[in-house]
């Protein structure tokens, strides 16, 4: 085979547990489709598998790449959002672990990505006895290392390489990051949005009909220093870079004409931001007339009611808030530093754009305590969300709330991957000042049950969405979550 194979790795039993099945979505692996069309750009052949939507487990992955040999394997450690990097590496190790069980896979170059690897290249080479690890964006890289195979450049030459050598690590410097005019689009002939399935929040209203579905982006990074965000892990620095909307616009015409999709996140970290820009945006968007159903993130203090309205127009029926916590100490402990009253104008001028709300919150912060957490539940509740994440702390690695807790020993150095699962069986949380790790997760499960049955939601679901959308929604509140921690 004288191609290359990306591949993501399936492991989502392991890491989603009992919301693997009609809860979860399937969604397209953008980052490893973006990688593959810089290097179909290139001329250079690559074969992408997307594990879970192709049907590979890690055995049959496996069997396919050993009878298929390609030059080299990209195993891609990174899902829909960059946070999923850290809890990807799961599966990278158990594949590896097996692959390398057969003779035959030493003859075969390893390649890993993602944001996570790219920050702890070292001990990710240790943990999947890879060939290669990628420090930085990886799109020069991997056009080099195929260079490297064909016989035209040399391994010393390639930036952003990681790998050992006669026992000793070697780093090479990363490669500068590409300038995205003139980047490629995602190959939608091969992804196929027909494979993938929406949120099930997304899709309220008409649940049966999450199919098909598209992840695009159309920017780059975060300029802003949240202290527990990984999304610039991969970037090596705070960053921020933009598509043009000509090709976004291009590309949400080949989704919409040539694929039937209706259903789109937008991917970008910090879509709403430059309203300029999105004006030009809803422009040339809305004079599609297409009948989008999107969403995108959005920070507190980024948006207005004119710039929110005009998106509504064009099809953003959804927009994921971060908020975190309702507590002041404890949201400035993360460098947000958004007030309560903004907070509460920003919601009614959402909802006055008919736009649903997602509302992302974090339970186990350092200054958390059970008042403080009750504030944050309370909060919920009284604002009665559309759908709400509630997510535990975790500290990623390549985040500076990673180095504070390990620093000052507030946790050890994480001796498996897996506890940065949400729902899966070995999740786990950050302990607070005042609360211990088991004490976290046992608060987090409890109100996301019990939110989503409470009488009062319920009736407005079925009122705003239908008999359907509750009676799922009842389905999922109901599906208990088995932990670990919580059962020693």
């Amino acid at each position: 085979m004288n191609s290359v194979i990306i591949s993501t790795v399936s492991c989502k039993e392991k890491l989603y547990g009992v919301t693997s099945n009609e809860f979860a979505a399937i969604a397209p692996n953008i980052p490893m489709a973006v990688l593959a069309s810089h290097l179909e750009k290139n001329d250079i052949p690559v074969h992408m598998i997307d594990a879970d939507a192709d049907g590979y487990d890690n055995t049959s992955l496996i069997e396919y790449i050993l009878k298929e040999k390609p030059i080299y394997v990209c195993l891609i450690a990174s899902g829909a959002n960059p946070s999923a990097s850290t809890m990807t590496m799961v599966g990278i190790i158990d594949f590896c672990n097996r692959f390398y069980e057969h003779p035959e896979a030493r003859e075969i170059t390893t390649v890993i990505w993602g944001g996570h690897p790219s920050v702890l290249p070292e001990r990710t080479l240790r943990e999947t006895k890879a060939d290669f690890v990628i420090k930085g964006e990886g799109y020069e890289t991997l056009t080099g290392l195929y260079e490297h195979y064909r016989g035209v450049k040399s391994l010393s030459d390639i930036k952003g390489l990681c790998y050992f050598k006669d026992g000793k690590y070697t780093e090479h410097e990363a490669a500068k990051l590409v300038d995205l005019k003139d980047f490629p689009t995602v190959n939608w002939d091969s992804v196929l949005p027909s494979k993938y399935r929406a949120h099930n929040w997304h899709c309220f209203g008409d649940i049966e009909n999450r199919s098909p579905y598209a992840i695009l982006w159309t920017s780059f990074g975060c300029p802003y220093p949240c202290n527990f965000c990984s999304i610039n892990n991969v970037f090596l620095k705070r960053t921020m870079r933009f598509r043009s909307i000509d090709n976004v616009i291009a590309e949400i015409d080949k989704l919409v004409n040539e694929h039937g999709v209706k259903n789109i996140k937008i991917l970008d970290e910090l879509f709403i931001l430059k309203h300029p820009r999105l004006d030009e945006f809803c422009d040339k968007l809305g004079k599609r007339n297409y009948a989008l159903n999107m969403w995108a993130f959005a920070r507190i203090d980024t948006v207005s009611p004119r710039i929110l309205e005009r998106l509504k127009k064009v099809g953003l029926n959804w927009i994921a808030y971060g908020i975190e916590t309702v507590d002041p100490k404890v949201l400035h402990s993360t460098t947000k530093r958004f007030t309560y009253e903004t907070l509460v104008k920003v919601l009614e001028w959402t909802r006055d754009a008919g736009i649903y709300i997602c509302a992302d919150v974090i339970f186990g912060l350092w200054d958390d305590n059970y008042e403080t957490l009750n504030a944050t539940r309370n909060f919920l509740y009284q604002e009665n969300f559309e759908w709400i994440n509630v997510y535990p702390g975790y500290a990623y690695p390549g985040t500076p709330l990673y180095d504070e807790y390990i620093n000052e020993k507030r946790i050890e150095e994480p001796k498996s991957w897996e506890g940065y699962s949400l729902y899966g069986y070995n999740g786990t949380a950050l302990p607070t000042k005042y609360l211990t790790s088991a004490e976290v997760l046992r608060y987090r499960d409890d109100v996301f049950s019990k939110y989503y049955l409470r009488p009062a939601f319920l009736k407005d679901m079925e009122v705003k969405f239908g008999l359907q959308t509750r009676e799922h929604i009842e389905r999922m509140a109901k599906t208990k979550l088995s932990r670990s921690i919580l059962d020693e």
